[in-house]
């Protein structure tokens, strides 16, 4: 009982030192994002912005012990945009697609970009805000914004099909957004699965110590596929290739 209590406090401990560097990080990388807009080209900018998102990550690493390990880095397309389609279980993977996939359009919900600091920080990486209250105005911005970056900006964009984060062992029901996008720009579709969720848990401020396994897809090609299909397809994919850690435990609330 006393070792559970000390250990719980040492995790508390632990995500409370994360967040204080986190705080301090954002704040830094805000204002540097500010200062410096007018003078650098949007690809140097969207690197010293994504420099937190990194931050972000390795903080979790070296103050919670959240290890990583990707597994299909070569399938990343090199001479191509492409359309990601990633499970979504916690803020871990926001951070971590960000500076991975740089630079990247994520499709995110308008109010994301009205948070102090963090959301100026988004709004200079080219996203593609939606109201998810609108659903058809969604679907509408995706597909316009979503081409205009991938044929005109060359940047790959990342969808959370889930459209929110699910609890682990839970799975949304799969938007065909992402897919109708991939085939009307006529580009590939690249899947990411993850177990995020069981050591950086949605909605809780502790953090679990573990190895966060990634996994990524081989280039789906969209040619002759319906949206329904290439969802389908993804879904089945993305949800196969999550790992159960060997504990098998359900992070404590």
């Amino acid at each position: 009982m006393i070792l559970n209590m000390l250990n719980k406090l040492q995790l508390i401990l632990r995500s409370v030192l994360f967040y204080f560097l986190y705080a301090i990080m954002t704040l830094v990388v805000s204002s540097l994002a500010f200062i410096s807009k007018p003078f650098l080209p949007f690809h140097i900018h969207f690197l010293l912005i994504s420099s937190w998102s990194r931050f972000s990550v390795f903080a979790a690493k070296y103050c919670c012990g959240i290890q990583f390990h990707v597994t299909g880095l070569e399938n990343l397309p090199t001479d191509q945009p492409y359309v990601v389609l990633a499970k979504h279980q916690s803020q871990w993977e926001t951070y971590f697609l960000m500076y991975l996939l740089c630079p990247v359009s994520i499709i995110c919900k308008k109010e994301l970009i009205k948070l102090p600091f963090f959301g100026y920080c988004l709004s200079q990486l080219k996203p593609i805000p939606i109201d998810r209250e609108n659903p058809k105005q969604a679907l509408r911005d995706i597909q316009t914004l979503g081409l205009e970056r991938l044929q005109k900006d060359k940047m790959p964009v990342l969808i959370f099909p889930e459209g929110t984060r699910t609890e682990i062992g839970a799975k949304g029901k799969y938007a065909r957004g992402g897919a109708a996008l991939a085939i009307k720009a006529d580009v590939p579709i690249i899947c990411i699965s993850h177990n995020a969720g069981y050591f950086w848990p949605s909605g809780q401020f502790h953090k679990t110590p573990g190895l966060i396994e990634v996994h990524i897809s081989a280039p789906i090609n969209p040619e002759g596929k319906t949206a329904r299909e290439l969802t389908l397809q993804a879904e089945e994919w993305i949800e196969s290739h999550i790992v159960i850690p060997a504990h098998n435990d359900k992070p404590e609330a």
